[in-house]
């Protein structure tokens, strides 16, 4: 009996080891399936990562500039708490990205590799030709009258001071509602979840401006998902920076209307709405006009179903190890892909993508 295989003693080894044990847990509350630290605990060591670098360098600034906090927009202190602002943000995301992530810090978005001055521009000369649409839109239906100002000298000189402070103001609000954030939301949701829930506070940091509207506000809403859209076509920061502050320089300093309710002076031109607020936007500016609203949606649907826009190669090559939502496996040959495991109860990705040839770049957005 001893050579039987049937004897009760006998030591039998499995035929199969299983591969991939099931998670305790404590790791699956941690990480996702990916292996990646949750959403949840990513925005938490970021948000601990904002408030020490914040007491860091914003105790020393306020020590040695104090302020009552009734600075205008133009104003020095105005200018240097928005650099803090950025140091504290960048000091944060990247921090976390090396050490929390353990991801390359370029994946920020503000890298300087190639084509990163190509969609800067384009985001320029976007936000100059959609104001313009709109303000031409205005005046030729009678309802703003545009005038040069008298003194064309003392306006070219404040241009670059607005640059500058609009350059800074687009990049603090960028980093906030379309940085690590949206990052991180997109990867433990769906993007059109993350984009959602990043562009209401967008439009609720706007609820205090002077003269708001509720064209306004819902128009603030619709250019934070054109600008959250524009991010993930590219994959980085700069084309919504350079639309951001585009945006807000040309609409004021440009054809002299208010920017979110914030009156400017030394404009190179000076807008006279006539019309009604609903068309003209009234005092909260352009982002008041419901033209504003046609174009911004128009723009944004033509961006989800024509694709015009493509992140470069090597910005698709540093996202493809990482998946682009929760249960979306990541790019096909990518480190992670190999090293995911199969879970026979989901529908194969992978397969799918194989079969349609098409890079996880490429897909269409899930919006």
């Amino acid at each position: 009996m001893a050579d039987s295989p049937f004897d009760p003693f006998a030591i039998v080894e499995p035929e199969v080891q299983p591969e991939n044990p099931q998670p305790s847990f404590l790791i699956r509350a941690l990480r996702n399936r990916f292996g990646h630290w949750r959403a949840g605990w990513r925005l938490l060591f970021y948000g601990l990562g904002i408030v020490v670098a914040g007491i860091v360098i914003s105790v020393p600034f306020g020590i040695l500039m104090p302020h009552d906090g009734d600075e205008g927009f133009g104003s020095l202190t105005h200018l240097l708490g928005l650099m803090v602002s950025i140091t504290v943000l960048l000091v944060a995301a990247l921090a976390v990205l090396k050490w929390v992530d353990r991801r390359p810090v370029s994946l920020l978005g503000l890298g300087f590799g190639p084509g990163w001055l190509r969609e800067l521009t384009l985001g320029v000369g976007a936000g100059v030709v959609m104001t313009g649409f709109v303000a031409l839109v205005l005046v030729v239906t009678g309802s703003a009258e545009l005038s040069l100002t008298e003194d064309v000298g003392r306006s070219l000189g404040a241009f670059p001071t607005y640059l500058l402070l609009f350059t800074l103001a687009g990049t603090v609000e960028e980093l906030i509602f379309r940085g690590y954030p949206l990052q991180v939301l997109a990867e433990g949701s769906r993007r059109w979840i993350a984009v959602v829930v990043l562009s209401l506070p967008f439009m609720i940091a706007h609820f205090s401006n002077p003269d708001v509207t509720v064209i306004g506000a819902l128009n603030i809403f619709l250019v934070g998902i054109l600008l959250a859209v524009v991010y993930f076509e590219t994959r980085r920061l700069w084309l919504p920076i350079g639309l951001h502050l585009s945006w807000n320089i040309s609409q004021s300093w440009l054809w002299g209307f208010d920017v979110s309710g914030i009156k400017l002076d030394n404009l190179l031109f000076v807008a006279h709405p006539t019309g009604p607020e609903w068309l003209t936007g009234g005092g909260f500016g352009l982002e008041g006009s419901v033209v504003s609203s046609v174009l911004v949606a128009a723009i944004t649907v033509w961006l989800l179903v024509g694709r015009p826009l493509r992140p470069t190669p090597e910005t698709s090559a540093k996202w493809a190890p990482y998946p682009a939502g929760f249960g979306l496996a990541p790019e096909i040959g990518s480190p992670a892909a190999a090293e995911e495991p199969p879970d026979p109860n989901e529908r194969d990705v992978r397969s799918e993508r194989r079969d349609t040839a098409i890079p996880a770049d490429d897909q269409p957005l899930p919006f």
